[in-house]
């Protein structure tokens, strides 16, 4: 849908509840945002064939149970690792191929299944170097002769390349995603695109002879926004929307959106975009959406346009870093998907769309202990944390969420033992800044399944409608369309009783009915990884020689870099002194000389004692999550 008119479905229609998907930041913990996906799309898939009547053997007995209401997943959105996995579950969804990972295994098979084996194998096969000894590796270094990331970033190209491998000639989309689904992957500009606010009166706008002052600021946040219907000769789609379509003409594009929304600062490698694959038209399309909060143009009043100047670059060239800098969760910009497309309320006061956000590392309430700064070296940090915090703040999504009440969920990290008994740090990914997972193929196989676990319990118990019928008064009904024909006897199967109130399920899990059914427990506490792994620190000590080479090289790069400007400077601050004094500038020269031999004897012992520092912080880190062999 392009216009700006909500869609109205037939009263006699298939009800159908339309889906929006967020995916946040999670730096190594993507890998429990591709379980959660990986699970929603194996019991969507069964529930569509079970409506077929393609039944496991022995599963006849579900069929009068089946509900026959349709959802239907219209956008998915991220940012840094949650807009990877976007991608990742939308080549999932058109390669029509569900082969989902429903046991852990202790190999390195490649399971067919681009979640699993983008996220929790990351290109690591028996025989091979393991991740870790590839993010330590100094080919990068030496091939581009820069420093561009602590890590070898190299790998994630190599993951991105395979998932976009088209290796099935006969796909059929699957039939839960839109015909015309929308992907939305959030970047941060480190080239910022000018807002400008014109303050010239009346008069000193005629009188105009050449440029004047203007009330700036500077947006940082852009989107990749694609479209699986996405039509190149449809005004409407002209610098609005790019062609989701991962083997056809938009896939460098794509690809290397789904690349630069992960370059996680520093660590990870920034991504340059270039002419080719967003355009100064497109950005600036795109910046006028978001500034008025109009990402797909639903508002009641007229869509303003900026003014651009003259002058705007074309190509406009700018490096991307992770999007989470500065939208870790855009769920604004899914949210506004579906109501462009569906409106607010349905005509009989219910909400046919809802949301989910999945997020590995959700925000709690009350954050961070506020310690008041007493001096100048208290204050200084603290401004980097405050803009960066305000940078991010969400007005309009805050706006909508208070004011609106569709059907909205957060799938995060849980894992209980009993009812009492919660784990403190339930995922294996978090620990040293969330980049634990590189570390351990088992934490981040621990993670998936965990993400399977958690959605199970999810759309079991959590993602609900309430639902009430009173047959001697209709008035005081609650049915939303997916249950109005629902029997007693699916009510009572699939419902869920808390207090005087029922609830019903949007999405419903097979498997919960089947157990129910046949008389077998549908356990919440139940878990593929009943214990978190323990990583062997000896494992990472091994690797302190590899971790040592890239630091020294980074050294290297670093004063290649820093040389000759040191030079320089020195060079002018003995010509002004020098008169004539040829000693000095001999001795200057010598000095640089002398400088870079210490440098060439000190190196290894620096590069040592970095090593062994960052070793010694990520075991106390994962000691600090239960995560190290004792």
């Amino acid at each position: 849908m392009d216009n700006n008119n909500p869609v109205h479905e037939s009263a006699n229609a298939t009800p159908v509840f339309h889906l929006g998907i967020t995916m946040a930041g999670a730096a190594s913990a993507g890998c429990y945002t591709a379980g959660a996906m990986d699970y929603l799309f194996e019991i969507l898939n069964l529930w569509e064939e079970a409506k077929q009547g393609k039944l496991p053997p022995g599963w006849e007995n579900i069929e009068p149970y089946i509900p026959q209401h349709k959802v239907m997943i219209d956008a998915m959105g991220g940012t840094s690792a949650g807009g990877m996995t976007t991608v990742m579950s939308a080549i999932y969804a058109l390669k029509g191929k569900v082969k989902p990972v429903s046991q852990p295994d202790t190999t390195l098979a490649p399971k067919d299944n681009v979640l699993y084996d983008s996220w929790v194998l990351m290109g690591e096969r028996e025989g091979k170097p393991s991740l870790m000894e590839r993010v330590f590796d100094t080919a990068d270094l030496q091939q581009s002769g820069k420093l561009e990331s602590l890590l070898n970033s190299d790998f994630i190209d190599a993951i991105c390349d395979d998932a976009f491998t088209d290796d099935k000639t006969d796909k059929k989309p699957l039939p839960f995603v839109s015909n015309d689904l929308e992907l939305v992957l959030s970047h941060t500009m480190l080239r910022s695109i000018p807002l400008t606010m014109d303050f010239g009166t009346p008069l000193s706008r005629r009188q105009r002879t050449s440029e004047t002052p203007t009330y700036s600021s500077r947006e940082h946040f852009t989107v990749s926004h694609f479209k699986r219907d996405y039509d190149a000769a449809n005004p409407a789609h002209a610098n609005k929307y790019l062609p989701l379509d991962p083997y056809g003409a938009g896939a460098a594009a794509m690809k290397l959106a789904t690349i630069a929304t992960g370059a996680f600062p520093v660590g990870l490698r920034f991504r340059e975009f270039f002419a080719n694959e967003l355009s100064a038209a497109y950005l600036q399309q795109t910046a006028n959406s978001i500034t008025f909060d109009r990402l797909s143009g639903q508002s009641s009043l007229p869509a303003p346009q900026i003014k651009w100047p003259d002058n705007f670059p074309n190509p406009y060239k700018f490096v991307s870093i992770d999007g989470g800098a500065v939208n870790n969760e855009p769920f604004g910009e899914v949210m506004s998907i579906l109501k462009n497309r569906y409106g607010n309320p349905m005509e009989d006061g219910y909400y046919k769309y809802g949301m989910v956000m999945i997020d590995p590392f959700p925000d709690w309430p009350g954050g961070k202990t506020y310690n008041q700064p007493a001096d100048l070296f208290g204050v200084v940090p603290a401004i980097i944390g405050t803009l960066w915090d305000q940078s991010k703040v969400k007005r309009a999504e805050m706006l909508d969420a208070y004011s609106t009440d569709y059907c909205r969920g957060q799938l995060y990290p849980l894992k209980w033992q009993t009812r009492a008994d919660k784990e403190r740090y339930p995922i294996a990914c978090g620990a040293a800044m969330a980049f634990s997972g590189f570390l351990d193929v088992d934490f981040r196989k621990h993670d998936f399944f965990l993400g399977r676990n958690n959605a199970r319990n999810f759309y079991r118990a959590l993602f609900c409608l309430e639902y009430h019928r009173d047959e001697i008064n209709p008035a005081n009904n609650i049915i939303h369309p997916i249950h109005k024909d629902w029997t007693p006897e699916m009510v009572k199967l699939f419902g869920r009783v808390i207090g005087d109130k029922t609830y019903l399920p949007v999405v419903p899990d097979l498997y919960y009915l089947k157990n129910k059914l046949d008389g077998k427990p549908n356990d919440p506490y139940q878990y593929d990884f009943p214990q978190k792994p323990k990583y062997d620190p000896a494992k990472l000590v091994v690797l302190s020689p590899d971790m040592t080479k890239r630091v020294e090289k980074m050294l290297e790069l670093t004063l290649a870099k820093a040389a000759p400007r040191v030079a320089s400077a020195m060079d002018k601050l003995v010509t002004s002194k020098r008169d004539g004094n040829w000693w000095k500038r001999f001795t200057q020269k010598l000095g640089n000389k002398v400088l870079h031999l210490v440098f060439i004897l000190v190196k290894r012992r620096v590069a040592r004692r970095i090593a062994g520092k960052a070793i010694a912080w990520v075991l106390d880190s994962l000691d600090k999550q239960d995560l190290l062999k004792k």
